[in-house]
């Protein structure tokens, strides 16, 4: 917001610099113009309320954010834990399967 309020003092600015004026009635006009300005701006406290509060919210975005990534960790551990089991079971089953089915040595 701040950078939208100078965009528009510095296009007055320009604006009044190429207006076909005499100097002393430009710097009078530019005066006022920026007393209107000023006018719409907030003041200090209202601003630092207002980076208070968006700090507030980054700051709990960024809790969040990091509980989520935790929570994503610890799923994705847990599913490779699972899926090392499935896999170890599945070896086993396959190599007894290999044992029943093998022919037994008899002479």
């Amino acid at each position: 917001m701040n950078n939208f309020f100078r965009g528009v003092l510095v296009g007055v600015g320009i604006g009044l610099l190429i207006a076909p004026m005499r100097g002393e009635e430009m710097r009078q006009l530019l005066g006022e113009r920026l007393q209107q300005l000023r006018g719409y701006l907030p003041d200090n406290e209202q601003l630092n309320e207002y980076m208070q509060q968006v700090s507030s919210r980054v700051s709990q975005t960024a809790g969040n954010v990091k509980e989520y990534a935790r929570q994503a960790a610890t799923r994705v551990r847990d599913t490779a834990e699972e899926l090392g089991s499935l896999a170890q079971k599945s070896a086993q089953d396959v190599s007894e399967t290999a044992r029943s089915l093998k022919p037994s040595n008899q002479s």
